[in-house]
């Protein structure tokens, strides 16, 4: 029977870590915004400065973040049983959750990249009507893996505070602040490259990240990251939606013209393409789509159309 007090203390220093680690996050931008604007002005490019920056918050990084909180909102409901695991002390349990967090999360990170990058400009163009969206198109094009490294360093900063590693995340986000930080000055002052340096810096903010928490968590369960179906098995399945996608698009603006149909359509078709492909090479079972939001029901319609 806890005091109060002790409760209270328990959830200050628990919740405290998470806190500074988001907090990193933002800190992050508001370092991009003054980096980019001094340096943008030094280069002679201040003008265009504002415009591109509207451009990669407003449209290239609001794009992005639709799939990471799917992602993550789906590898995150994971996390209470792998800190039960932990408490019960039952690491094979552990080492099972973390691998599965893993795994959903990079079952909607790596297809949403992939679609981001072939719909990108019917995406654009169905979402920011009138006005010219080449630059974006550009972005998301080029930009589009943000998705998996951004979903992938989230949820492993969750596995780490369901594993009671509070403070690991936010030593992971300074050092890779750091680095990114460093890599972004290279990058717009010494290779001139504008906007690009930001979208390539985020990426590689994100990729450190992944690389400091894979540590951190192998070093405390003793885990081994298992790829094939994780990463390689998704990558090919949305390879053949992606090519779907475009090919649907394609086929229906060629025949009606409508940006809408074609994008509706072809977002349709890869999902369905996607799914059957993920069944079909057992990317993922039966017993582990019960651990899914919906998990039962799904199941139920695989099975009704003979695919399980």
């Amino acid at each position: 029977m806890d005091s109060y007090r002790q409760i209270s203390r328990i959830f200050f220093f628990t919740v405290i870590p998470v806190i500074v680690s988001s907090g990193v996050y933002n800190i992050n931008s508001v370092i991009d915004n003054g980096i980019m604007a001094h340096g943008m002005e030094s280069l002679g490019r201040g003008k265009e400065f504002l415009a591109l920056w509207g451009i990669y918050n407003n449209k290239y990084m609001l794009l992005v973040h639709v799939p990471l909180a799917m992602a993550n909102s789906l590898s995150s409901s994971l996390i209470p049983s792998l800190s039960g695991a932990i408490a019960r002390k039952d690491r094979m349990a552990a080492i099972e959750k973390t691998a599965l967090a893993i795994r959903f999360a990079m079952l909607i990170a790596i297809p949403s990249a992939v679609g981001l990058t072939v719909l990108s400009a019917p995406v654009n163009n169905l979402l920011f009507r009138g006005g010219n969206n080449a630059e974006a198109i550009r972005m998301m094009m080029i930009g589009a893996s943000a998705v998996i490294f951004l979903s992938l360093s989230t949820v492993t900063n969750a596995i780490l505070q369901g594993l009671n590693r509070m403070n690991v995340p936010v030593r992971n986000a300074l050092i890779s602040l750091a680095l990114h930080v460093i890599a972004l000055y290279i990058m717009l002052m010494i290779f001139n490259m504008g906007i690009y340096s930001m979208v390539f810096a985020s990426i590689l903010f994100a990729l450190f990240m992944c690389i400091l928490n894979a540590i951190a968590i192998r070093n405390t369960l003793g885990y081994r990251q298992e790829m094939v179906k994780t990463f390689l098995l998704p990558a090919i399945s949305a390879a053949f939606m992606g090519a779907a996608a475009y090919g649907v698009y394609r086929g229906v603006t060629l025949v009606i013209h409508s940006n809408v149909l074609g994008t509706l359509l072809a977002v349709l078709v890869a999902v369905a393409v996607y799914g059957v492909l993920l069944i079909k090479l057992h990317c993922i079972e039966e017993d582990e789509m019960y651990s899914m939001p919906m998990g039962r029901k799904l199941t139920r319609i695989c099975r009704k159309l003979h695919l399980m």
